[in-house]
């Protein structure tokens, strides 16, 4: 971002819908999301979308899409016992699905974990798997 951009965090219930009034809505915006969708039921995802995008003059809105087997498989994972009470989003298999909560909502560009260079710290197992699904998109999409 540029320096003077004037970037700030800003720490709310984003339920509420009185988080935003104190958020300027005469520029664009960049929303980052990062491991936010998956503690929301997609009801509260869908809600929180909308009030961005009518808040804002144009934006992007950046977060991780969950498939539902990633979810599935979530709450099963010894190593996941801290967030699988709290986990409450079903997932999307479909990542242009989000762009039914709202028309002005269109994806940009679909990353996918298996194709990113962090790979490469993941252990070897993780690693292992990520390499040999990496090729396809459908496979790489399963475990997002």
């Amino acid at each position: 971002m540029p320096h003077d951009a004037n970037p700030h965090p800003i720490g709310a219930d984003l339920i509420e819908p009185t988080w935003l009034d104190t958020v300027p809505t005469d520029r664009p915006a960049v929303i980052v999301a990062d491991g936010l969708i998956a503690f929301l039921s997609e009801d509260e995802m869908r809600t929180m979308v909308c009030r961005i995008i009518e808040h804002f003059p144009s934006g992007e809105i950046a977060f991780n899409g969950y498939s539902k087997f990633a979810v599935w498989a979530q709450k099963r994972f010894a190593g996941a016992e801290s967030i699988k009470a709290v986990t409450r989003f079903p997932g999307f298999d479909d990542p242009r699905y989000p762009e039914r909560w709202h028309p002005k909502l269109k994806l940009v560009k679909e990353i996918l974990c298996t194709r990113e260079s962090e790979v490469a710290r993941f252990p070897v197992g993780l690693r292992l798997m990520n390499r040999l699904t990496a090729p396809s998109t459908a496979v790489s999409r399963r475990g997002n």
